[in-house]
């Protein structure tokens, strides 16, 4: 405490010491007296304000340069980032594939069926035993003998085919294909007849002999394959089952489902015979309107399914020898994926048990996906270039980042750099900009704020003091006129005036005082009625009619000049109602302002009037953007406005609808509103056809 007043009494001394060169000592000390609390205020102004400041200034400046540096750095950490980031996304399409398929294989179920769960770039798959023999879901291609089509030249199965194709007697025509079938040589041949019999039978109406003939084809010569390459008992099945379902559709329509599913289900189709799916279609479409929908629904997307992956098995078959050359290992763990890409095709291939798996994946639509990843990638991060690259391409040399996509894409990788090295040296000078920028503004911003500060001060002082003065004067005017009413009073009532002309002196003064009193009440009242905005409307009966007719007009020529069709529609009795018209028309300007507002560009606005049960009411509809629920309640408070979108887009100060509640309520009136999102909103003014209780608010 000692320390601190000696140094306060060496500061002193030292100022007045360099005052007192120009004003003497005494008047020195004086001066120093009457600056002391503002010299306080400048002292801890500086030292809380002003020096923080010009130090955050100083670091501010040091900081510039490792703030270039910084955004090096920075973009580096936003390549990694997002190479990172593009990585894991490929890394998770692939191990999303796997633990799909290993999934289904510890519960038991086929990983070749359902194979878009599995990936959407998956073609097909194939199952193979440990010596590199396909086992599902098809068998291998086969090499079929040339079949002798003599038989099928010759009478009578020629005569038998014209016979059925000319539109003869289906009859005839079974009674040939019996014959040749007695004359066929070969199973093919035989089963051929066979079912041509009851395919004829059947068309002469002989159902019950047809399918006999059909149980036989499929008894006997069910696996055998015509010469356009379709299981015999397929086909028999299927018109078995035809046949059936007109006669017992319950029936018909069982038979007819399992022949489907165990096409689809229990049956390897042969890699090449593209005719294995016909019956199954042929089969659907029979049961169009008989089977279960959700049934039908599945069993279509089963067939288009397991058409598409034989489409692709024929197409890639021989890629398979390559994969697994006589069961040779693949060099993983079981259960554990290899990705070899072979052409347009990655081939993912595992061993599970016994069994080796191998999965064929579209390249181009992996390649669509990673293309997704990098777009959703740079749409984030606007500064950086992300490239996909395979094992030929040369990398960007300004690559800040890349990543290997390995082990699945063997030899592809990501590169990141930036979008346009110029940017990244612009984003450098920019930072530098912005740094100095701020530190310019925080100087200027302390300069000015103690500027303003000070100004602030002096000028609430100001106020302050006027309102002070103000008080005053009111309460000095106020018991002037007071005090005299009194004292002429009580001079009056104590009976200290004698005479006549003394009293009526007195009471001329209480009269002037009286009136002065009250024209300064006056003042006052009327100021604060000013303050609050007060308004007064003059009522007189006029035909409102009238009004609104002059209000549209008005309103008219503004409205067309915005594409906008305003609809006047006024009944023929309407009566003279008490109103200021100037009041009412601006709340016809503001409602219809609202309507074209809040409507859509080119639309319609109506105004109509009409006799309503207590009097009169006009009606402003709009088809525009209507109000929501939640607003309806508040839209007549004061500034509210809605928090839509697309209310807010349109510009207001919030009091328009206030003003026009206040004047309908001084009309001794009301206003209504009726609205629905997205079709518009009607506003309803109810007019008494009495004179309102109050002329004004």
């Amino acid at each position: 405490m000692a320390d601190r007043t000696q140094r306060r009494s060496l500061l002193l001394r030292l100022a007045v010491r360099l005052l007192a060169r120009d004003r003497g000592e005494v008047r020195a000390l004086s001066d120093l007296m009457k600056l002391r609390g503002p010299l306080q205020f400048v002292g801890i102004f500086a030292f809380t304000i002003i020096a923080p400041g010009i130090i955050l200034a100083y670091f501010g400046w040091a900081s510039i340069r490792s703030e270039e540096l910084s955004v090096r750095a920075e973009a580096l950490t936003n390549a990694d980032a997002t190479a990172d980031v593009l990585a894991a996304q490929v890394e998770g399409l692939f191990t999303t594939f796997e633990g799909s398929v290993r999934g289904r294989l510890e519960r038991g179920q086929s990983p070749m069926e359902r194979l878009p769960e599995l990936s959407p770039a998956l073609l097909v798959a194939f199952r193979l035993d440990g010596a590199g023999n396909l086992a599902a879901p098809f068998a291998p291609p086969v090499t079929r003998p040339i079949m002798d089509q003599s038989f099928f030249l010759a009478s009578p199965w020629r005569d038998a085919e014209l016979a059925e194709q000319s539109g003869g007697d289906p009859a005839r025509a079974a009674g040939l294909y019996a014959e040749a079938a007695d004359q066929a040589r070969g199973i093919t041949a035989l089963g051929q007849a066979a079912f041509a019999r009851g395919r004829a039978l059947m068309k002469a109406g002989e159902t019950d002999e047809a399918k006999a003939v059909f149980a036989d084809v499929v008894a006997n010569f069910g696996s055998v394959r015509d010469v356009h390459g379709f299981r015999l008992g397929d086909l028999a099945r299927l018109k078995r089952g035809e046949i059936l379902l007109g006669e017992e559709p319950t029936i018909g329509s069982a038979a007819l489902q399992d022949l489907v599913n165990e096409i689809l289900s229990t049956r390897l189709w042969v890699i090449g015979d593209r005719a294995e799916w016909a019956p199954a279609n042929r089969a659907l479409e029979l049961l169009e309107d008989v089977a279960p929908k959700d049934w039908l629904a599945s069993t279509r997307g089963r067939l288009e399914e397991k058409s598409s992956q034989a489409f692709w098995a024929e197409q890639l078959v021989d890629d398979l020898s390559t994969l697994t050359p006589g069961g040779a290992s693949i060099g993983v763990s079981p259960g554990d994926f290899s990705y070899r890409r072979l052409g347009d095709t990655l081939w993912a291939s595992a061993w599970w048990g016994n069994d080796f798996y191998t999965f064929a994946l579209d390249i181009d639509a992996l390649m669509t996906r990673l293309d997704k990843f990098v777009e959703q990638a740079e749409s984030s991060e606007t500064t950086l270039r992300v490239t996909l690259l395979t094992a030929q391409d040369v990398p960007p040399a300004d690559a800040l980042s890349r990543r290997n996509l390995s082990p699945w894409l063997t030899g592809w990788s990501l590169a990141v750099a930036p979008r346009d090295a110029d940017a990244l040296a612009a984003l450098q000078d920019r930072k530098r900009t912005q740094r100095l920028a701020v530190i310019g503004l925080s100087v200027f911003m302390i300069t000015t704020g103690a500027f303003l500060a000070s100004w602030l001060v002096s000028r609430e002082l100001d106020v302050a003091r006027m309102k002070a003065d103000f008080a005053a004067n009111v309460s000095h005017e106020l018991r002037s006129p007071i005090t005299q009413i009194r004292l002429k009073g009580e001079s009056l009532m104590l009976g200290l005036v004698f005479d006549d002309e003394g009293r009526a002196q007195h009471y001329e003064a209480i009269v002037r005082e009286s009136e002065r009193l009250s024209r300064l009440v006056d003042n006052v009242l009327d100021f604060a009625a000013i303050e609050r905005g007060a308004k007064k409307y003059t009522f007189r009966p006029v035909d409102i009619g009238e009004t609104v007719q002059s209000a549209v007009d008005a309103a008219r020529y503004s409205m067309e000049a915005r594409d906008l069709t305003i609809d006047l529609e006024l009944s023929d009795d309407l009566p003279v109602v008490f109103h200021d018209p100037e009041a009412v028309s601006q709340v016809l300007h503001n409602l219809i302002s609202n309507a074209a507002k809040y409507g859509k560009e080119g639309g319609w606005i109506g105004v109509a009037g009409s006799m309503s049960t207590d009097g009169v009411e006009i009606h402003i509809s709009d088809r525009g953007i209507g109000i929501s629920e939640e607003d309806l309640p508040r839209i007549f408070e004061e500034y509210y406005r809605s928090s839509d979108p697309q209310a807010r887009r349109r510009k207001g100060t919030g009091i328009g609808l206030t003003i026009v509640r206040y004047i309908m309520e001084a009309h001794g009136g009301r206003v209504d509103v009726q609205s629905q999102v997205g079709q518009g909103t009607t506003f309803t003014l109810h007019f008494t056809l009495k004179p309102p209780e109050q002329p004004g608010l």
